[in-house]
């Protein structure tokens, strides 16, 4: 499992930011920041897709960032800089699913 911690940031709006022990997953919580907390439901599903749904691959693009996910791993990729990571595609829908949850209990935005 990928080790990483959920923080809030900001003191008026707090928002959830998830920190990676490993900076090579950084890419990975800006993503989640940019976009989870408008698109979770989308992403989540995309990831399910995958995960339990069978189908071999699936696909997410968002404001900024986009996905190609994959049994194996997932490909996080900004589409402004031209950045990416990959991270395993098992530990990605964990993490994206308890930040979203995060998201719901700090704003009481719906999942």
């Amino acid at each position: 499992m990928i080790k990483y911690e959920i923080k809030r940031s900001g003191e008026a709006h707090p928002v959830p930011v998830v920190v990676f022990e490993e900076e090579a997953y950084g890419l990975a919580g800006t993503f989640l920041l940019a976009e989870a907390r408008s698109f979770g439901a989308e992403i989540l599903s995309a990831m399910d897709e995958v995960c339990v749904g069978g189908r071999s691959c699936s696909f997410f693009s968002g404001n900024a960032f986009s996905l190609e996910i994959t049994p194996s791993f997932t490909k996080v990729v900004d589409d402004i800089l031209g950045k990416e990571c990959r991270i395993s595609t098992k530990d990605f829908r964990e993490i994206a699913g308890e930040y979203c949850r995060a998201c719901e209990k700090i704003s009481g935005m719906p999942k």
